[in-house]
This record gives C-alpha cells, structure tokens and sequence, in this order.
C-alpha cells in the first residue's frame, strides 16, 4: 500500500513538471503582434433581432466579424429598475447557453439584481453548422475560441446602446473554455469592470491536438493563450476560481494562470474535480461582482 502511495506522488509530481515545462514554453516571446488582433469595424452593422419569451426574457441574435451570426439569451431581472448591473456568462466546451448551469446562473444573478447575457460558443448550440469532436486544441477551436471574444465584444457594443443596462457596470463569469476565451477577452475589452474566470488555466501548448508542428505550436496558440492577455485586465479586480483534482485543467496550468495576473486577484481553490458544484461556483462569483460593482 506505501508502495502504492509512493507511485501516485511520483506520477503527480512528474506529470506536474510536465505540464509546467509545457506551460512555460508558451511564454516565449512570439513573432505574432497580438495588441491589434482583435480589433475590429465598430460600425459594421449589428442588425439585431429581439425576440420576447417572456417578459423579463429575450432570445438575440445578431451580427459579428467574420460574416458570423451570434445567437444569445438576454434575461432582465424583476427584483429592482433599470438601469440593470450586467453579468455576461459564458459556457464550456460541448455545452451551450440552455445547458443546465448556465440557466442556474442565470437564475442565481438574475435574482441578485443582474441583467444577464449569455450567448452561444461559436460552434456550438444554435450555431452548429456541422456536428465537430474536437480532440484538444486544434485550429478549429482555436478559431472557435478568437471568434467568440470577437462576439463578445460585439454583444457589448448592442447593450451598451440599450438604456435598461448600467454600462458602467460590467461584470464577466467564464466557466472552462468560457474561461479560457474569457481571459482573453477581458485582457482586451475594458468595458468589463469585475472579471471571475472559472475552472481555466494557461499553458495551452499542453492540451495541444495538432501534431508534428514543434515550435509552431506556440504561434497557432499565441492569440488565445490566456498568459497572453491576462496581465491587461489588473488593475480590475480578478476572481479564479479553480478545482483541486481537476483532470482537465491541471493544477499547475490554473496557478501559472494565477501567478502571471497582476493585483488585485483572488483564488478560490474548490476540493473537486473539473466539473465543480455550479450553485457554489455562481454564488461565489455573484459576491464577487457585489462586492466589486458595488
């Protein structure tokens, strides 16, 4: 049985190393100019459509770069008047805006006085044009990732033109790849006051699933690495929130995250594998925006 235990801790530590050794080796300095990558055409039309569900909820849709066209959900809450504090919320890989803890979040900040936003992945839920295993991060997912921070950006840009929304408000809650291409896209987009990144890590070279590319790697990853990006959200408050015994986002990639953001940030560390209590997960997040947007 000590053998046992002696093995496990062996492994641990020598995959932590790898993992770490990948990790770091996305940090080297890249031939690609990220500060200018995800700008775009602000005039470019949004055409949006509203279309009422209920009284306090609205399916969206509207246009974004790349001849895209996002699909969202837009709740107002009923426990206080606009103009509304807002909590843009976004999903991970395989799930959608509908999937069962994004409208536990919903419920969860709605009832707390938030407007929220969510909206569909490129590539995934209303927006599946072809059903895609992805196999780790290839270049699909890459593009799948860059894109939905330009749709976000884009989403920003509609409901700042609405008057029921407090644009001085903003708080942002990523859940694992939502996380991940969160962290890019609060390190780009200040109009996000209070960022909370959940169950996501950096270091993506790790969970690379192109072959055969060595170096080119690190260039294929380079505009959605979130150690790219994550520097540029301080001096917003920062909340991480990440699982111990996570098997997806190992523990060094989420605190190699954490140790490359600036102050102010806080960790919270959950006694969990990757797919954490939701309920406490947004609980958590919600105070977070509390406390910060005030």
């Amino acid at each position: 049985m000590v053998g046992n235990n002696l093995y496990s801790l062996k492994y641990k530590i020598l995959t932590a190393c790898i993992l770490i050794f990948l990790s770091i080796s996305c940090m080297e300095q890249d031939a690609i100019e990220l500060k200018y990558f995800y700008d775009y055409d602000k005039q470019y039309p949004l055409d949006v459509k509203v279309d009422s569900l209920s009284n306090n909820l609205f399916h969206i849709a509207y246009n974004s770069v790349h001849n895209n066209r996002v699909t969202a959900l837009l709740s107002l809450p009923q426990t206080r008047k606009p103009p509304y504090p807002l909590a843009i919320i976004l999903h991970g890989l395989g799930d959608n805006k509908n999937t069962d803890y994004m409208m536990l979040g919903d419920s969860i900040l709605s009832s707390k006085g938030f407007a929220v936003f969510r909206i569909d992945f490129a590539m995934h839920g209303e927006r599946v044009k072809k059903k895609y295993k992805f196999k780790g991060i290839d270049y699909t997912l890459r593009d799948a990732i860059d894109q939905t921070v330009f749709d976000l950006r884009r989403g920003l840009d509609y409901l700042d033109s609405r008057s029921d929304i407090d644009s001085a408000k903003t708080g942002f809650i990523g859940i694992s790849l939502g996380g991940i291409a969160g962290t890019v896209f609060c390190g780009v987009e200040k109009r996000v006051e209070v960022p909370v990144i959940c169950i996501a890590g950096g270091g993506l070279r790790a969970m690379a699933g192109v072959k055969g590319l060595g170096n080119k790697v690190t260039s294929m990853m380079a505009p959605i690495e979130p150690l790219n990006f994550v520097e540029r959200i301080s001096p917003r408050p920062l909340l991480f929130i990440n699982a111990e015994d996570d098997e997806i986002i190992p523990k060094p990639m989420a605190m190699l995250l954490h140790s490359k953001a600036e102050e102010p940030k806080e960790v919270i560390w959950y006694k969990s594998k990757h797919h954490v209590n939701p309920y406490k997960a947004f609980t958590d997040a919600s105070s977070w925006l509390i406390k910060y947007l005030k």
